[in-house]
């Protein structure tokens, strides 16, 4: 990022300096408004941190300015205790963040800021890049099947509402797609979205990263540092695997839920964050709620807004259109364009989907790579590419079959659709890791 520091007092533009640089931001600093204002016109900045204060043109002056001229840039404003009322004025006239200059001043809530920054700011040309380039609209939305449309109608409805959202469908559906979808299409959709998988980490750091810390909150706190919550804000939290969350975690959700209140951790301070939550998991959360696995209070607050994402086996209607934009999309630039044939389409409707749209993509991609020339595609190009036919192909009658061996067919589908990743399968099967590997040794499977 490239900062540019306005403020009179040369102590103050020193402990800037050092500490955007120490924190790899490429810097120029000014030491009054009009300087600063001559800096913005001859070369850009991402961001600007100036003194609310300052002889002749001030931090406000600054603010107006770039509000005028360069609107792209953030604006951090630097205050003293006494003149938080005007920073929250500065707020209401464009700036970003508004930072209290502590004594001694070190630098370390600009620390806080800059990571925050840094973070919206990449989600911005992020949800920027979806909208010109179709990040997801064009993979999903242009189904035809029923199944799909009823979605659709129901996203644009959970968009316009301000409550939470729950969305629930097999792995590799595209939960996440449909939560940027209902942000995109929200009142929200200018501001920020942030996701973050609650089953990836334990609670203490879903915790800090959910709310953020403060100081030797912890060992290795070595600073403040803000969460999600305060990043996203104005914008869309996505909780995947929500599943997943702790327990104790599943109670701070519910009172940031209810009040929009959170409390960092190591802080006897309450927030407030304007944040829209939209969770997914892969589980039926009501089963959850009656084994006692999950909150009944946070499941009903959750289930308000419920969407379910159809796997693609309730969808084969759109195979062919998904396969054609996964086609083009990762088709390397300057090849041969190949088209799908009739035969490739009934091949890839032919076939179960067990790992949904993402297993689509997988095969898709793998047909790249692997085909030659300019003719399309074959139906036995397509029949290649896809899982060899198993004893579960030839199982028309289960009742003929032993346990044992459901089992085993059962276990080799969910790591098919898992792409083979064991930490999830296990989660899918409901079973611990050991006992997966125990099972994958039994019957053979890798």
């Amino acid at each position: 990022m490239r900062a540019l520091i306005i403020d009179d007092e040369a102590y103050v533009r020193l402990v800037l300096e050092q500490t955007l640089r120490e924190e790899g931001c490429d810097v120029v600093v000014a030491p009054d408004g009009k300087t600063g204002i001559d800096a913005l016109q001859g070369q850009p900045f991402d961001c600007v941190i100036t003194d609310l204060r300052m002889p002749g043109i001030g931090g406000l002056g600054v603010l107006k300015w770039i509000a005028d001229h360069q609107p792209g840039v953030d604006v951090m404003m630097l205050t003293g205790h006494g003149d938080v009322k005007d920073a929250v004025e500065s707020m209401k006239q464009g700036a970003w963040d508004f930072l209290i200059k502590d004594t001694p001043f070190d630098g370390t809530v600009v620390k806080a800021a800059l990571a925050k920054l840094r973070t919206v700011r990449a989600l911005r040309q992020e949800n920027l890049a979806a909208r010109r380039g179709g990040y997801t609209r064009d993979v999903i939305v242009e189904g035809s099947s029923p199944s799909w449309k009823t979605l659709k109608t129901q996203i644009a409805r959970a968009a316009s509402s301000k409550t939470p959202v729950l969305i629930q469908g097999e792995t590799g559906t595209g939960k996440e797609v449909v939560a940027r979808l209902v942000h995109e299409l929200s009142s929200r959709a200018g501001g920020p979205f942030l996701a973050i998988n609650c089953g990836a980490m334990n609670r203490e750091l879903l915790e800090s990263e959910l709310f953020g810390h403060e100081k030797g909150a912890f060992t290795g706190a070595v600073g403040a540092k803000a969460g999600l919550v305060t990043a996203a804000g104005g914008g869309t939290l996505f909780l995947d695997e929500l599943a997943e969350m702790p327990a104790p975690m599943q109670v701070s959700l519910l009172r940031f839920l209810d009040r929009g209140e959170y409390r960092p951790v190591g802080s006897t301070r309450t927030f407030h964050a304007d944040v829209r939550v939209v969770g997914a998991t892969n589980q039926d959360l009501g089963l959850l709620v009656t084994q006692g696995r999950f909150r009944e209070d946070l499941f009903y607050r959750l289930n308000a807004v419920a969407l379910h994402v159809p796997s693609l086996r309730e969808r084969k209607e759109d195979v062919p259109t998904l396969a054609e934009h996964f086609f083009q999309a990762l088709r390397a630039a300057g090849s041969h364009a190949r088209a799908l044939s009739p035969d490739a389409n009934a091949a890839l409707c032919a076939y179960a989907w067990p790992g949904n749209i993402r297993e689509l993509r997988n095969i898709v991609e793998r047909l790249i790579l692997m085909g030659s020339g300019t003719a399309a595609v074959s139906g036995e190009e397509v029949r290649t590419m896809l899982p060899a036919p198993t004893r579960e192909s030839q199982l028309k009658d289960l009742a003929q079959c032993s346990l044992e061996e459901i089992e085993r067919v059962h276990i080799q589908r969910v790591l098919e659709a898992n792409d083979g990743n064991k930490t999830q399968a296990a989660k899918t099967l409901d079973i611990d890791y050991k006992t997966l590997l125990s099972k994958l040794k039994k019957y053979g499977l890798s």
